[in-house]
C-alpha cells in the first residue's frame, strides 16, 4: 500500500513477469503524477529484501487450482444459514484504512457450498482467485466463474455466489462505494435448482 503522494516505483525483475492487481484509493483525487525513470544502473545495482508479509502458499495449496497461491484461506467463518456450508474468510484491505480503499476480503467456498441470495446498498465486485465457481444476478443465468473473472453486482441488485460441486471457489469480495449502508440476506436456490447448474467445462 502506498499513501497519497507517495513518490514510489515498481515493475518486473529481470527473469519474471510482474502482474498485480491496482486499485487507485481516493477515487476524488488527481490522477497519478509520471516523473524520471529510474536508470539502468539504478536497477542493475538494486538491494532488494522479501517481502515480510507473504504467506506460503504450501499451507494453503487447496486454495488453489495448482497454478500458484494468491491468497489465503483464512478463518472458518462462525455458522450462518445465508451459507449451506463451511465459508473461510481473510481480510486483504482492512476496512479502517488511512487510503479510503474499500474494503476487500478473500472469501472462499468449500466444494459445493453457496450462499443465499442478498443485495449490497453500494454494490460489489468478485474477483476470482482460485477455483471454480457460479454467480447469478437476478433474472440472468448464472455465469461458470474461473481465476481471473470479474463479477460485478450493481447496487441494490439481488446476487447469489458460491462454488460448483467439486472445486473450491476462492474470490477477492470488495464493497462498492464505501460508507453505503446495509446489506439484505434473502432465500436460498434449492437443491433441485443449483443440480441444474451448468457444470464446468
Amino acid at each position: 500500500m502506498v499513501g497519497p503522494n507517495v513518490k514510489h516505483w515498481h515493475g518486473a525483475a529481470p527473469d519474471g513477469w510482474f502482474s498485480h492487481i491496482t486499485v487507485a484509493t481516493n477515487p476524488d483525487r488527481p490522477d497519478a503524477e509520471m516523473m524520471e525513470l529510474i536508470t539502468d544502473e539504478e536497477y542493475r545495482s538494486l538491494q532488494a529484501v522479501e517481502y515480510n508479509g507473504r504467506v506460503s502458499g504450501s499451507e494453503n495449496a487447496e486454495n488453489d487450482l495448482g497454478d500458484g497461491f494468491v491468497f489465503p484461506k483464512g478463518e472458518q467463518m462462525p455458522g450462518s444459514e445465508n451459507f449451506s456450508g463451511p465459508v473461510y474468510i481473510s481480510q486483504v484491505v482492512a476496512r479502517d484504512n488511512s487510503l479510503n480503499c474499500p474494503i476487500m476480503s478473500n472469501v472462499t467456498f468449500e466444494p459445493g457450498v453457496i450462499n443465499n441470495w442478498h443485495t449490497h446498498g453500494g454494490g460489489q465486485v468478485l474477483i476470482v482467485t482460485g477455483g471454480i465457481g457460479y454467480h447469478q444476478m437476478e433474472g440472468e443465468p448464472a455465469e461458470i466463474l474461473y481465476p481471473g473473472d470479474v463479477a460485478m453486482c450493481p447496487p441494490g441488485g439481488t446476487h447469489w455466489h458460491g462454488a460448483v460441486a467439486n472445486s473450491w471457489f476462492s474470490h477477492i469480495a470488495i464493497g462498492a462505494n464505501p460508507g453505503t449502508p446495509g446489506m439484505e440476506w434473502l432465500n436460498r436456490i434449492t437443491d433441485e435448482e443449483y443440480a441444474s447448474l451448468p457444470a464446468p467445462q
